[in-house]
Formats: C-alpha cells, sequence, structure tokens
C-alpha cells in the first residue's frame, strides 16, 4: 500500500491537469509504468503523448528507469452502475402536458394505426378500441 501511494504522490508531483484527474498509476515494476485512464479518448491521449510523459516523469528520481508506459482503460463498472442509476431517475411516463397534447395531435390524424399509436403513447385508450358496456 506504502508502495501505491508513493507511486500516486510522485505521478501528482510530475503531471498536471487535467491529465492527473483522467488517469492513475497503478503499478511500475521494472521500468514499466501502468496506467488506468478514465475513458478510451484518454487512454489515447496518454498513449500519443507517451514519450513527453515519459521525458517529464524521469525528471523525478523515482522514475529514473522508465522505459515504458503500458496504458489500459478502467472498466465500465463504475460507468454503468451510474448509468443504471441515471436511467432508473428517469420518468416512467411522460408528463400530464405532453401527453395532453399528443392526445390532441392524435383527434386529428385520419391514419387509424398512427393515431392508436399516439394515444397509446399519451398513455390513454382510443375510444374506439375501449370495451363496450
Amino acid at each position: 500500500m506504502d508502495r501505491l501511494s508513493g507511486l500516486l504522490t510522485h505521478w501528482k508531483a510530475c503531471m498536471a491537469e487535467p491529465l492527473v484527474s483522467h488517469s492513475f498509476p497503478v503499478s511500475y515494476d521494472n521500468g514499466r509504468l501502468s496506467l488506468r485512464a478514465d475513458t478510451s479518448a484518454w487512454a489515447c491521449r496518454l498513449r500519443h503523448s507517451q514519450m513527453e510523459i515519459m521525458k517529464q516523469l524521469r525528471s523525478d528520481p523515482y522514475f529514473d528507469g522508465l522505459s515504458e508506459i503500458y496504458v489500459r482503460v478502467l472498466p465500465d463498472r463504475d460507468r454503468s452502475t451510474s448509468e443504471t442509476k441515471r436511467k432508473a431517475s428517469l420518468p416512467t411516463r411522460i408528463p400530464d402536458t405532453a401527453a395532453h397534447l399528443i392526445k390532441s395531435v392524435a383527434d386529428d390524424i385520419v391514419d387509424p394505426a398512427l393515431r392508436r399509436s399516439l394515444i397509446r403513447l399519451a398513455g390513454t385508450r382510443d375510444k374506439a378500441s375501449q370495451p363496450k358496456r
């Protein structure tokens, strides 16, 4: 744990924002620095700037033997749970004002299939399809 915290401390001291906020070191062994990026775009940026990053890191004695940078994208686990939460918080039905507007438009539609679809979208049933009592 001390080794990882030391690596993170040196990484933050050598690199600037916004790179530090979108990537973090995972390990540094035998001259190979493994990094994780939070998106594929940031991983691409890290790979593209690899020589520049290595030069900057080598100025710190901690990274003196740095010879390779290995970049991976952070797994989607964290993002998928936040996306699921966001989808779960979406309303399951349209607002009453939108339903009323759709219903009023549907009343003027001649095509019966389109009319039924709009009425179903509005959350009401077509009077013609309602069971007779």
